[in-house]
């Protein structure tokens, strides 16, 4: 068969991987180069991402694809803060959470039993699709935790929506992922190597991946993509993107998907002389930015730390703005918590579709992975898992499986 994919993000290159061995495939890249949101920039003769990136333990996909192209992992216990009202509170172990005085005895109390029941008994499926995370949160935490910590927290730093009108089904899977208290990993050889095997292996594989290449119309009743037919097309690009590309797709499903919101990101990744301190991950609560990561505690391979500071809710209003008023506005934060950081040198990357926004309607209205020879892949249709590397693998994989059944 000849089968197109739209997008050479990680989703589209497993849905490659799956259907190269028995088919003609085209990848369809509007970037000079593949990876999506884990693709890399060169500075100083070093490969740095983007965007933070790292792996969990348990995600196996991901594991799998490291051994398969003869790469292996490093692997630490990662310290988490929260930064609030110009203070910086540890924020990875219980003892740590008895200082968290951002909230009262019975709210430190409160997280405390709530997180002890997410790493235990809690099933995240268990949790219905239509419960809004303001009601889940509040009956398991209570109203102080709720408005204190996770209002700020996920509704205004992650979506910039009401709390009342965010998932509690995929919240909960992130809060399973154990993000704050699992062992983070990260390719010794650098994320950008990984994305160069995952290539290679396609193109030996006669994989066509055309780079720099918008398309321009998807025309989805007669399989052509911009002229060019084909037996299937899979895409991997966000919502929006399509919507803009395609026509003759299924008018009921246009009206249905184009309800799906995004929110931006925008990041300013910087060194400095020495680490700011002994986490890897602080999240920051009122403030411009949201999220400061010390990538350089994983891979510490730069002649310098390499950090990220970014934003998500509300960063759309960031796009527009120049790449010396973004740094200047988010390193801002970064001197409000740590004053004798010495920047040595920063740059800007912006995403305009980061993340499809978890509302308590987005499986309602997210994309089906099937419609007739046009599939969808990636993290709009992976609901309610969290939003990584390994669900864009895991996604592609099986949307490449669903193509090959759907053809014998």
């Amino acid at each position: 068969m000849k089968i197109a994919i739209l997008g050479g993000g990680l989703a589209g290159l497993a849905a490659a991987d799956v259907l190269s061995r028995d088919n003609d495939i085209t990848i369809y890249e509007k970037n000079s180069y593949v990876g999506g949101l884990a693709a890399s920039f060169e500075h100083k003769g070093k490969k740095i991402p983007l965007h933070y990136h790292h792996i969990f333990d348990h995600d196996q996909v991901t594991k799998r694809y490291l051994k398969s192209f003869g790469l292996t992992s490093t692997w630490r216990k990662a310290k988490m803060a929260i930064c609030v009202n110009r203070k910086m509170y540890n924020f990875t172990d219980p003892i740590s959470l008895l200082g968290f005085n951002h909230l009262s005895l019975i709210g430190r109390i409160r997280y405390g039993l709530f997180g002890l029941f997410v790493y235990t008994f809690m099933n995240p499926n268990k949790i219905p699709d239509h419960l809004d995370a303001q009601k889940w949160l509040k009956k398991a935490t209570g109203k102080e935790v709720t408005h204190k910590l996770f209002v700020p927290l996920y509704a205004e730093n992650k979506f910039n929506i009401p709390l009342s009108e965010i998932s509690a089904k995929q919240f909960a899977h992130r809060l399973k992922a154990k993000e704050a208290t699992g062992l983070f990993g990260y390719p010794k050889k650098g994320l950008d190597e990984f994305i160069n095997r995952f290539e290679n292996s396609l193109k030996k594989r006669k994989v066509k991946i055309l780079k720099d290449k918008p398309i321009s119309t998807l025309d989805c009743k007669n399989k052509t993509i911009d002229g060019e037919s084909y037996d299937k097309i899979i895409v991997t690009i966000p919502v929006p993107e399509f919507l803009k590309i395609q026509k003759n797709f299924n008018e009921e499903e246009v009206k249905r998907i184009s309800k799906i919101k995004y929110c931006s990101c925008v990041s300013v990744v910087f060194g400095t002389k020495k680490f700011l301190s002994n986490h890897y991950w602080l999240n920051i609560l009122k403030e411009k930015t949201h999220m400061l990561m010390q990538h350089s505690y994983l891979y510490d391979a730069y002649d310098s730390k390499v950090n990220w500071i970014l934003r998500y809710g509300g960063s759309e209003e960031d796009l527009e703005l120049t790449k010396d008023m973004i740094t200047d506005k988010y390193l801002a934060d970064v001197r409000k918590y740590f004053p004798n950081s010495d920047i040595q040198w920063a740059e800007v990357f912006k995403e305009k579709y980061a993340s499809p926004i978890y509302d308590k309607n987005f499986h309602l209205n997210m994309p089906k992975i099937k419609n007739g020879d046009i599939y969808f892949a990636g993290v709009a249709v992976s609901y309610p898992l969290i939003r990584n590397m390994n669900t864009a693998l895991i996604s592609g994989r099986k949307v490449g499986k669903q193509v090959q059944k759907d053809s014998l």
